[in-house]
């Protein structure tokens, strides 16, 4: 018997829609934190566009907190599954009792520079003037430190603000409310091609202290363990896919759409962290990198235990 063209079409479209719900229904939901859509998001997006998440039976909503300490107190309280944070948040956050674990990391060094007015070229230059920078006390707060203590700069040679949106303190920069701003790629190239300065370069300037971890609580870790290695393999392979030379042109593309800056500035962008090599491999974490960061809270204090070790802020298990 001949089944009439009209029929069989509808049939056709039916089971597509089927099989379209059948796999949406298959797909793991995950809340995701970052604190902006720059370059050092770039496997997030690589995962995202590639369809590696996908792949990996995940379905990705992606929310912009504006800072990493939020990120973290979101994560704490239930509305961010996982969240992309620094080392350092997580080691305070795990030393004031939050529940909270790093699972992997997506960047060990520091893909930031410290831009500074077209009349600002030097340490001297900076003397009395305004800066800007994430938050008191943070990572890049304390790189600014230690560069002023080798410049020979005092603390109140520089009056400093702090704004946790990069976008927030470039603007501030490109008004002239401040001389110089703490920027991330890929704002450090579009402030250059602007005519600022770099004063520091602290992907160069910072050696074995990791930067951008993947946390999540330790209860949905427990409820959720296939869920988060699905993530962290997604990762590792959008970070290994960055990282063949084969891939530039699309990964310079991906950059541009998601982050709205224009070639040229990613392609700087692109090159700089080709030659950086900021991406953990693997989104593994390394014990010089990690360690590090935790001598620098075991030197101020903020860990009050010489004995603590990698493991009471990290877990390395979700990585296959």
């Amino acid at each position: 018997m001949k089944i009439p063209v009209r029929a069989a079409l509808f049939a056709l479209a039916a089971a597509s829609l089927a099989a379209s719900s059948t796999l949406a229904a298959a797909q793991t939901r995950l809340v995701v934190g970052q604190a902006s859509r720059s370059a050092t998001s770039w496997p997030e997006f690589i995962a995202e566009n590639l369809g590696y998440f996908r792949e990996e039976g995940l379905s990705i909503q992606s929310e912009l907190v504006g800072n990493v300490a939020l990120i973290a107190q979101q994560t704490v309280g239930g509305s961010l599954d996982i969240g992309h944070t620094t080392f350092e948040i997580v080691v305070q956050a795990v030393e004031a009792g939050a529940p909270v674990v790093l699972i992997g990391s997506t960047a060990i060094k520091y893909p930031y520079a410290m831009m500074s007015a077209k009349n600002v070229k030097t340490a001297a230059d900076i003397k009395g003037r305004k800066v800007i920078l994430p938050v008191p006390k943070n990572d890049i707060a304390n790189f600014f430190q230690t560069w002023m203590d080798a410049n020979g700069l005092k603390d109140s040679d520089v009056d400093r603000v702090y704004d946790g949106s990069s976008t927030n303190r470039y603007a501030a920069l490109a008004s002239g409310a401040v001389a110089a701003a703490a920027v991330n790629s890929p704002l450090n190239f579009t402030a250059e091609a602007a005519g600022f300065n770099k004063l520091i370069d602290f992907g160069s300037y910072v050696k074995g202290y990791g930067f951008v971890g993947v946390i999540a609580r330790k209860d949905w870790l427990a409820k959720n363990r296939p869920a988060a290695e699905a993530y962290l393999r997604a990762l590792s392979k959008a970070t290994d896919w960055f990282y063949d030379p084969a891939n530039r042109e699309r990964a310079i593309e991906i950059l541009m759409k998601e982050t709205k800056q224009d070639r040229a500035v990613s392609e700087k962008t692109y090159d700089y962290y080709r030659e950086l090599e900021p991406f953990s491999r693997g989104v593994t974490i390394p014990d010089p990198d990690f360690n590090n960061v935790l001598k620098a809270f075991q030197d101020n204090g903020v860990v009050k235990s010489k004995d603590a070790v990698k493991s009471r802020y990290v877990d390395l298990g979700f990585i296959k």
